[in-house]
């Protein structure tokens, strides 16, 4: 086994620029750029794997022509020390990561796969890519262990919803916001507390469930299942209680998880959108003109959440916390989704506060109050400033 040493590990701020850095290590390091390029690419990309667990970083950018980057806290940072890569270097590591014939077949006709790994102990996300003709790899570090509800600092309101046993429920949100990690700690959350048969359906599998009181079915896309609609349709064979699946990406994804929840099982799912009203858009116009009336009562009659989740920076810069808009299904949100009058969402969800709904802007005043964000980043993320702003005020928190 090879010992890796750096002799600082944590971000330090750069007191000219007041902005956080990378802190350059000794040049006795051996992949250190003053020694060049002579050692084993497979150690060195190892190497750059277990930087992230050194510096708390979630993410490591491998691009052509630039130095590592590592995403710490939320900052895109370069490790300065060490030499921009080249396409050899970014060939052999892409060699070394895509090995399997069905990865390498993925790869080939799509130029992008996802995969994942184990080293240092830890499991790690990776997609290889292709961008100006060159190898790009990004890469995720996953949790230890599957974390709770609790230790995402998530609402509540996400344990009690998964105490239902039938019914759609759509978290939503932009790229890179935990997507994976809120997830699973719903699901664990089942795995805790009830006894349920649970498929996830997953591309790729991140976290492996350790079965306590649940027992599970985890299905790859591209090495367990050929599609994520045709899991979904043969999933009720199975006799499943609550469905994962990573991501409504077609009509025909979303119409099979309509007919499970129909039929008394939990569907969990993802979808990317803002705000709750712009989630129940994008549904209902993935679908042909002539169905989206009858998808309209489908989602009104089954749907049971829509969650938007944003990851923020926190105050004191050492960590992110999540903020959230949330819907719960009731009469009137029924009724503005049948009538398509989708521009009363935001009221439904305004007037409803005491039954567990939130805009997102409100949750931002919650965090900016408890002194968790800053007021700026609390105005970079809102939907709508005004509320925002008078949020603050009620809140005697001069802007």
């Amino acid at each position: 086994m090879i010992v890796y040493f750096i002799n600082i590990n944590k971000i330090i701020m750069d007191n000219e620029q007041n902005t956080p850095i990378i802190p350059t290590v000794s040049a006795d390091n051996q992949f250190h750029t003053s020694h060049g390029w002579n050692f084993d690419t497979k150690e060195y990309l190892k190497f750059l794997l277990s930087l992230m667990i050194d510096y708390d970083a979630s993410d490591i950018y491998l691009t052509y022509g630039e130095a590592p980057v590592l995403r710490v806290y939320g900052d895109a940072l370069r490790v300065e020390w060490l030499a921009p890569l080249d396409d050899n270097v970014l060939n052999q590591f892409k060699w070394f990561l895509v090995k399997s014939e069905e990865d390498n077949k993925l790869f080939n006709e799509h130029m992008s796969v996802d995969l994942w790994i184990s080293l240092h102990a830890r499991r790690y996300r990776i997609n290889v890519s292709k961008q100006r003709g060159h190898i790009m790899i990004v890469a995720r570090l996953l949790s230890e262990k599957v974390p709770t509800i609790d230790e995402l600092w998530l609402p509540q309101i996400f344990k009690t919803l998964m105490e239902r046993t039938s019914g759609l429920i759509f978290v939503t949100w932009p790229t890179w916001s935990w997507k994976s990690t809120t997830l699973a700690a719903m699901i664990e959350e089942i795995n805790q507390n009830k006894y349920r048969h649970i498929i996830t359906v997953e591309d790729p599998i991140e976290y492996v469930f350790a079965p306590k009181k649940s027992i599970f079915e985890q299905k790859q896309l591209g090495r367990d299942i050929t599609s994520f609609a045709s899991a979904m349709k043969y999933a009720l064979r199975q006799r499943p209680d609550i469905i994962l699946f990573g991501e409504a990406r077609d009509p025909e994804s979303l119409k099979n998880a309509m007919a499970l929840a129909e039929t008394w099982h939990l569907v969990i799912t993802t979808i990317h959108s803002r705000s709750v009203e712009q989630a129940i858009n994008k549904i209902i116009s993935m679908f042909p003109q002539d169905e989206q009336d009858q998808i309209r009562n489908n989602l009104a009659e089954n749907m049971v959440a829509i969650i938007v989740q944003r990851l923020l920076k926190k105050k004191d810069g050492k960590w992110m916390i999540p903020a959230h808009e949330i819907a719960l299904n009731n009469t009137a949100l029924e009724n503005a989704i049948r009538d398509n009058k989708l521009n009363q969402v935001d009221n439904v969800i305004f007037t409803n506060r005491w039954a567990g709904m939130q805009l997102m802007d409100d949750d931002l005043v919650r965090l900016v109050t408890e002194g968790k964000i800053d007021i700026n980043t609390a105005i970079e993320n809102s939907r709508d400033r005004v509320h925002l702003k008078d949020g603050l005020k009620d809140a005697w928190i001069n802007i």
